[in-house]
């Protein structure tokens, strides 16, 4: 038993250092001289196709279910050295290359070594600031618009996925760098969201995803309004925010409760939430009737409107504003699915 059990640890050893070609055909060549010996000793009704296929599986395995055997002196001396011995040290080196194979496909996801260039309709979040990029993360899984496919974390400092199960993770050595973010599959991504802890450094990955003409829309995180503004400037089709925690405490010195209603608005998972939807081209309504179908059907407070080829939303429209197509923003407890035109 230990001879065998040496003679798999060998054949494991040696299927790393041989490829996928090599081991299939000695394998073929290993069931062929098999076959032809058997027919050699005349083993009939070990011969056929189908049950040559099923023996030599079975006995190579050493699973041996006793319905099959040779009979002559021969084929079983043949049987119990060549096809045994070698099917056990071949088969034992296709099972550790698979193994292997699939530890190393696991192992190069998690250091970020992996690609999702040709990915479609995902997410990717460039950049990693610990617990608050964790929350990004958690909140895309709770909204439905983004918690039914794949998240892929993009950094160059992580020396690992850090949430395994919930994101994929790609490294690359500059957050910058359009190869780093092409085998992020930014180009294809449904969202993209930026957020590195550095204005510049933020600055400098939305002037190179600007120049890879994302399908999907992208939105980066700016500490100051000013350089948020300078990249918009540059990236205008990109949405680009910054803090608004003075604005916030400013508020509310005045209105006392105004950041826990903007914060309350912002939540995912809890109570009334702002939501957006794109209305189709062919829509017609006003911003009046709109209002009340909002308010009747769904239990929902139309707050803003932005028609096409417009840069800023229109926040608290006049009832009588023309509604043709664009987008809208309204306060509910769910996300609507589409509207009605109304008159």
């Amino acid at each position: 038993m230990s001879i065998m059990l040496q003679l798999r640890q060998q054949m494991a050893a040696l299927s790393r250092r041989f490829g996928w070609v090599g081991l299939l055909l000695a394998l073929c060549i290993h069931a062929g001289v098999s076959y032809l010996g058997l027919r050699l000793f005349e083993e009939t009704a070990l011969t056929e196709l189908r049950t040559f296929i099923y023996f030599y599986f079975t006995t190579a395995l050493t699973v041996g279910y006793g319905d099959f055997s040779p009979q002559t002196a021969g084929g079983r001396i043949f049987v119990s050295t060549w096809l045994m011995i070698g099917g056990i040290a071949l088969l034992t080196a296709v099972i550790g290359k698979t193994t292997n194979s699939a530890i190393e496909l696991w192992r190069k996801g998690m250091k970020g070594k992996g690609t999702f260039a040709t990915c479609t309709g995902h997410t990717v979040v460039v950049g990693w600031e610990g617990a608050i990029s964790e929350r990004v993360v958690e909140l895309l899984h709770e909204d439905e618009t983004s918690n039914d496919h794949l998240i892929v974390i993009c950094d160059t400092v992580l020396e690992e996925n850090p949430m395994p199960g919930k994101a994929e993770f790609i490294r690359g050595e500059s957050l910058s760098s359009a190869t780093l973010l092409q085998r992020a599959g930014v180009q294809g991504a449904e969202r993209t969201l930026v957020r590195t802890g550095s204005d510049d450094l933020t600055l400098a990955v939305v002037l190179t995803v600007n120049q890879l003409k994302p399908i999907g829309h992208v939105v980066a995180h700016f500490s100051s309004s000013e350089t948020a503004q300078l990249a918009r400037t540059y990236a205008p089709k990109l949405e680009c925010t910054s803090s608004m925690a003075i604005e916030m405490l400013v508020r509310s010195s005045q209105d006392p409760g105004s950041s826990v209603i903007i914060n309350e608005l912002l939540s995912v998972g809890r109570g009334a939430t702002q939501y957006r939807l794109q209305l189709p081209d062919s829509f017609e309504s006003t911003i009046g009737a709109l209002y009340k179908q909002l308010k009747d059907t769904h239990n929902a407070t139309l707050i803003g409107y932005r028609a096409e080829g417009q840069t800023l939303p229109s926040i608290n429209p006049a009832n009588d504003t023309p509604v043709r197509g664009g987008e809208l923003f309204y306060i509910a407890a769910a996300r609507l699915g589409g509207l009605d035109s109304a008159g």
